[in-house]
């Protein structure tokens, strides 16, 4: 299947035009600004990210400050990337270098005013170094399945959440709505690493998380613990330890005892939070040029898919390492019960991923499912990836990730997964994203 043609980038009508007389910083500023206000109003709670909390906070930063020289290096590396502007790239790095320094001097004397500016620079740089991966890293090592080439040499998002801690420590007055997207973010990046979490990040209820979102985060913290605890688990089944035989039972043990409780979560949502299946006539339509088996979904809105496409992450992650470990038994347990799990976890693989299509499909372009049978069905094929919001793409980045790097994910779905995330890293100009598609940062 060819990915390129239905996944190219075009630009979106209404987005912020500015002079062409303006200087390039003015540009990609103006690119940026218009992502981050349009995230804000697209992608209401639940299902925002942190670029919905930088305008407000830039607005009244000094021109010196740590966030205006962050936002200028994000900024023109996005557009740098995205519109293949070589210049705006070259500024980006200066921007960059001057940001690191700046962050550094305003760590010594944080204030209540300055504490959110310094910790959302730090974030941006983040998504900075997502974007320049590959044109500033060295890619001659082989990535390993917790994406080391990458998290070796930068995760500002450490730094950022630690200034979460020193602000509560300090007893500094909180943004709540702010903290809560950048811990989830910091969450999510752990679970791909496989790495262990902080104590004080674990309670979701101090974070403000509350009903259906903070059951999904308990569960989360979950899949994050299993998932730390089974790379150290399948790193020593690789080397054949006979020792790891009672761990992957315990491991597959608690893996389907997981995944049961995320089964689970559905049943307590509001009515309003559930997804439908879209009727007959809005069935495989030209838009998204997905294949017909796909199921079609219909949400209340682009957040909530966002969501519950995250909650399949989840259960994919666990399913995978659930697979694994059962798999790593079948040279010692010959029993029908191991078969039948085995073909359980496949099974869920198979369906969660299928549903995840579904999820994708409906943010690409909600306009085209409607739950009221009256509404006008957008049919116009222009209504495609090709003019997918960034904001969506940036909710769509790890769910996306997680699937396309579990090999047992069925190749019609995966592929079709794999060239959505290659339109979400051109639309993003993210090159981590791209090596995710192309050498698989990651394995589960």
């Amino acid at each position: 299947m060819s990915s390129g043609s239905n996944f190219a980038l075009a630009s979106r009508p209404g987005s912020i035009q500015p002079a062409l007389s303006l200087p390039l910083e003015m540009h990609a500023l103006y690119h940026c600004a218009d992502i981050f206000f349009l995230e804000k109003n697209m992608l209401v709670e639940p299902g925002q990210e942190f670029v919905s909390h930088v305008l407000p906070y830039w607005e009244y930063a000094e021109p010196d400050s740590s966030l205006r020289l962050a936002m200028t290096a994000y900024s023109n590396a996005v557009f740098g990337r995205s519109k293949g502007v070589r210049s705006a790239l070259c500024l980006a790095e200066k921007a960059y270098m001057k940001t690191v320094e700046q962050t550094l001097e305003e760590m010594k004397t944080l204030s209540a005013n300055k504490i959110y500016q310094v910790v959302l620079a730090m974030m941006l740089m983040g998504s900075y170094e997502n974007v320049m991966f590959s044109l500033r890293t060295p890619l001659s090592s082989p990535p390993d399945e917790v994406g080391s080439r990458f998290w070796r040499s930068v995760c500002h998002e450490k730094g950022a959440a630690a200034l979460l801690s020193v602000r509560r420590e300090r007893g500094l007055a909180a943004n709540v709505a702010l903290e809560k997207v950048i811990r989830q973010k910091c969450l999510r990046l752990l679970i791909l690493q496989g790495a262990n979490m902080p104590d004080w990040l674990k309670d979701g209820t101090s974070w403000g998380e509350e009903g259906p979102e903070l059951e999904l985060d308990s569960l989360m913290i979950r899949v994050l613990i299993l998932r730390h605890k089974s790379v150290a688990l399948f790193r020593e089944i690789d080397a054949a330890e006979p020792h790891t035989i009672e761990k992957a039972k315990t491991m597959a043990i608690e893996a389907d005892a997981l995944d049961r409780d995320l089964m689970e979560w559905p049943s307590t949502l509001p009515r309003n939070w559930n997804f439908e299946i879209a009727p007959a006539q809005l069935q495989s339509p030209p838009t998204t040029n997905a294949p017909a088996k796909f199921p079609r979904h219909l949400y209340a809105s682009v957040g909530l898919a966002s969501v519950w496409n995250r909650h399949r992450a989840l259960r994919l992650v666990t399913n995978r390492i659930h697979q694994r470990s059962l798999l790593s038994l079948q040279s010692v347990l010959k029993s029908d019960s191991l078969s039948t799990n085995l073909r359980k976890c496949q099974e869920n693989i198979n369906a969660l991923a299928g549903e995840m299509c579904g999820g994708v499909q409906f943010q690409v372009d909600p306009r085209s499912f409607t739950k009221d049978p009256q509404a006008d069905i957008v049919e116009d094929s222009m209504t495609t990836l090709d003019v997918l919001h960034p904001g969506v793409a940036g909710s769509l980045a790890w769910p996306l990730t997680i699937a396309v790097s579990i090999e047992s994910v069925p190749h019609l779905e995966r592929s079709w997964l794999k060239a959505a995330l290659r339109a979400v890293a051109r639309i993003l100009g993210h090159t981590l994203l791209e090596s995710v598609t192309d050498r698989g940062e990651f394995r589960f």
